[in-house]
């Protein structure tokens, strides 16, 4: 189900999206660009739709919304939180793809996305988007539900082998953030598909509800969304995906740590996207007043509240980001013969 969020005065306006025949005319050329140029002196002058490609309630969902409240302050236009989950973030891309590049359709991305676009759409790249801003990378841990008999990944890897085929796994799409650690760690332990399966989710939210429910008795997640969980003993951490522990599990050790040889360096991101095309000086004005963003009181707050860690990329910084992160993705898309 979509959910829409209004924010401040968003009530007193509606949210259109642009006939066909104005995309068509987008392409005429300079007189677009010099429109967009002047259009950019007092950008936003209407709200701006922020699509999300999964479902409320999970990491990249609270994010947007503390980034859509801060963003209506700075920018003077409410920010509309769409929620639009399915087709493994398909829903949300050819929604952005499709919206005229004019800096009023944005979009949350993750490295979901870019796992995507190697596994699963041949229509889609890294060059289908701009890649506007970074915003907070958020290592992955290992949780179990509260009932399984094992403390700790030693214990996980002599559980699931000893039992194969009777554990399953959890995180979100194939080919996503936490399937990857999961195949990397997988990998390190000489786990094999057969001894343990793994279920994807369309959203975080939803992968780290079936873990909470017992249906799913292993989840590879994050540590905003766990936390709450692990609080009130629904959940254990045995494990998390990083150089260092994690503040908010000091006693967690990191899988190298734990003698497991995992690269460090794979990280789930959140950042921002929008059409391919929009100007660079609506593109820059935007980034701007996410950077501010980043700098508010406010928004400190929550990121050290969710134990996640900052890191603002404006356009070209997160653009090459991205592109180093896509090597990883490819490399183990076809490890993982997710690309056929």
């Amino acid at each position: 189900m979509t959910s829409t969020i209004l924010f401040g005065s968003i009530a007193r306006h509606t949210c259109k999206l642009v006939p066909p025949a104005v995309v068509g005319a987008m392409t005429l050329g300079a007189g677009l660009h010099a429109s967009f140029s002047y259009a950019a002196d007092d950008y936003p002058n209407k709200p701006v739709r922020y699509l999300l490609h999964v479902s409320p309630g999970g990491g990249t969902d609270v994010l947007a919304r503390q980034m859509a409240s801060e963003l209506e302050q700075i920018l003077g236009q409410p920010f509309v939180v769409e929620n639009r989950p399915g087709g493994q973030t398909g829903v949300q891309l050819a929604s952005i793809v499709n919206a005229a590049p004019d800096g009023y359709t944005i979009g949350s991305t993750t490295a979901t996305h870019i796992a995507v676009m190697n596994s699963v759409f041949d229509e889609y790249s890294l060059d289908s988007v701009d890649w506007i801003a970074g915003l907070v990378t958020d290592p992955p841990v290992m949780v179990v539900h509260d009932s399984v008999p094992f403390d700790s990944l030693e214990e996980l890897v002599e559980e699931v082998k000893a039992n194969p085929g009777q554990y399953t796994v959890s995180g979100t799409v194939d080919g996503s953030t936490g399937h990857i650690a999961w195949a990397m760690f997988a990998e390190a332990a000489g786990i094999t598909e057969e001894e343990v399966r793994y279920v994807p989710y369309d959203s975080q939210g939803d992968s780290v509800t079936a873990n909470v429910g017992g249906h799913v008795p292993i989840g590879m997640a994050w540590t905003g969304i766990t936390r709450d969980h692990v609080e009130a003993g629904n959940l254990r951490v045995l494990g998390v995906l990083s150089e260092d522990r994690v503040s908010a599990y000091p006693d967690a050790p990191t899988f190298t740590e734990a003698g497991y040889d995992v690269d460090p360096s794979w990280q789930q991101f959140r950042g921002i996207i929008g059409p391919k095309g929009i100007p660079d000086d609506v593109k820059e004005k935007l980034a701007g007043a996410l950077e501010r963003v980043t700098q508010t009181e406010d928004y400190i707050e929550y990121i050290e509240s969710s134990n996640l860690n900052s890191r603002f990329m404006g356009p070209e910084e997160f653009t090459e980001f991205v592109e180093r992160q896509n090597e990883i993705v490819a490399e183990w898309v076809e490890r993982l013969d997710l690309d056929e």
